[in-house]
């Protein structure tokens, strides 16, 4: 009880002491946030032209009428300080996903072009009944506009020729000067070898140096059958299994295999392969991962539909000298009778059975099926001449 009495004197003391001050004097304090309430709160005057944007932002909001503390001041109600935000707008419906998209069908009312021809009419039929005992000769004369459409305009049926439009002027006349024409055959062999010729074997399942460009074959024709020839010829093309997978945007992830070639092969057409002289073929199977729906069987190379394929192209070529490496879980045997008839319709200068670059044993494939593989392939006379 002792210190209570001590409080209260206290309190006493500083009520009856005018050194002190009276209590009355103290800062008010607001009871709901404890804050200290300023003597001039709600006395400043916004300047003249000032526009709030809250308050413009809030137009549509109830107006709240201002309130008074206890101590009769005029407090303004509080506003949310956060912007509100107007709704985005719904955006359009999208169109409905086709993910096979087949072609449109040509129309019977489009206008005939120059590769088209207009839609056939039906045939005019002539029938002749001759009486018996007739031998004099049968005149029969018709009008040519029933044969021929009056008024149908001509139709152009040859095609034309590569970069060659239907009414292009005709050609400018070139400009006096030296071209790359005009230079010696020794020197223009120089130019397309630094281009187009790399030491390196152009191997397909690594293609590291693929960044050389050939767009200088697109200069003019002379080039482009010029440089051609440097570039298919001089060259090593190594063609192996890609055991990478992809696939076109959807769908199951597939093994690429040996589609790269083939693909290859048909893009270059039979006259740039004509220009082919050394490969390398590499004959692998397919792996496990990449080729789950696949039985061990359907894996091997001797079974791959596009690899039959690449071989057949292979027919046109004008080879010297190609080396083969057969790979796979087992050995090529003689009785695998439909992959060696594919193979020894190939003519070559030179058969060379090669190492595989992985490990340090032989190509699987019997010795004496080689030996006779060789002695097909292999052209009795040669069509090369080797180099000395």
């Amino acid at each position: 009880m002792a210190p209570r009495a001590k409080q209260t004197q206290a309190a006493r003391n500083r009520e009856s002491s005018p050194e002190l001050g009276s209590p009355t004097a103290k800062t008010p304090v607001n009871k709901k946030t404890g804050r200290p309430i300023r003597r001039t709160a709600g006395q400043k005057k916004d300047r003249d032209g000032y526009v709030d944007s809250v308050v413009i932002e809030e137009e549509d909001d109830p107006i709240d009428v201002p309130s008074e503390d206890e101590d009769g001041r005029v407090v303004k109600p509080q506003r949310s300080k956060k912007r509100k935000r107007s709704p985005s707008p719904t955006p359009p419906p999208m169109e409905p996903i086709i993910y096979e998209e087949s072609a449109n069908e040509s129309s019977d009312d489009e206008a005939p072009t120059k590769f088209r021809r207009s839609v056939a009419e039906e045939p005019i039929t002539l029938q002749f009944n001759i009486p018996l005992g007739f031998h004099g000769p049968l005149v029969v004369k018709l009008d040519r506009s029933l044969l021929t459409g009056a008024d149908a305009p001509p139709v152009l049926m040859h095609p034309l020729q590569v970069g060659q439009k239907a009414d292009s002027p005709p050609p400018a006349p070139r400009k006096s000067g030296t071209t790359i024409a005009d230079l010696p055959a020794e020197l223009r062999n120089k130019i397309y070898r630094a281009l187009f010729v790399t030491d390196s074997k152009l191997d397909f399942n690594d293609p590291s140096n693929f960044c050389r460009s050939a767009q200088f074959l697109y200069c003019s024709r002379l080039i482009h059958s010029e440089g051609c020839s440097v570039l298919y010829g001089e060259n090593t093309f190594h063609f192996d299994r890609n055991k990478a997978t992809r696939r076109p945007f959807y769908g199951q992830l597939k093994e690429i295999g040996y589609k790269d070639v083939r693909l290859f092969l048909k893009t270059i057409g039979p006259e740039n392969l004509a220009y082919l002289r050394d490969i390398e073929f590499t004959f692998d199977d397919a792996s496990p991962g990449a080729t789950p729906d696949l039985s061990h069987e359907g894996r091997r190379y001797i079974n791959d539909e596009h690899l039959k394929d690449c071989l057949r192209i292979f027919r046109g070529a004008k080879l010297r000298k190609i080396s083969l490496d057969f790979q796979g879980r087992r050995s090529l045997q003689k009785t695998d009778t439909k992959f060696l008839s594919y193979l020894e319709q190939i003519k070559v200068d030179q058969v060379i059975a090669k190492e595989w670059k992985k490990w340090s044993y032989m190509s699987k494939i019997n010795a004496s099926v080689f030996t006779e593989l060789k002695d097909v392939m292999v052209r009795r006379k040669k069509l090369y001449v080797e180099k000395v």
